[in-house]
């Protein structure tokens, strides 16, 4: 049986992180490490720190600010959209049956 998980490596603000993930996961991973050095470097330039965990933590508090408000967007958009999904349903019956 093919085992569907792997080790890596990550480097995130100068230090190794080892993981043990999904195979198919890892680009996502990847982007993972580019996008939090990116972020930490482009903080680091814009705040006096006094250790890489104060930066760390402002972008760790950054991507939940992000995150929460991405999640509460598309929870509105799902309200909005699924009354109109009824609709069209009693649209596509009617025309049906007509």
């Amino acid at each position: 049986m093919e085992d569907t998980r792997i080790k890596i490596k990550l480097t995130i603000a100068q230090r190794v992180v080892e993981l043990t993930i999904e195979k198919e996961w890892e680009v996502y991973y990847r982007k993972a490490e580019k996008i939090i050095n990116d972020s930490f470097f482009d903080f680091a330039k814009k705040w006096s720190f006094t250790d890489h965990q104060d930066i760390l933590t402002k972008i760790l508090i950054n991507f939940v600010v992000e995150g929460v408000e991405t999640e509460e967007r598309l929870n509105a958009y799902e309200e909005n959209l699924i009354p109109k999904m009824r609709d069209l349903k009693q649209l596509a019956d009617q025309i049906i049956i007509d």
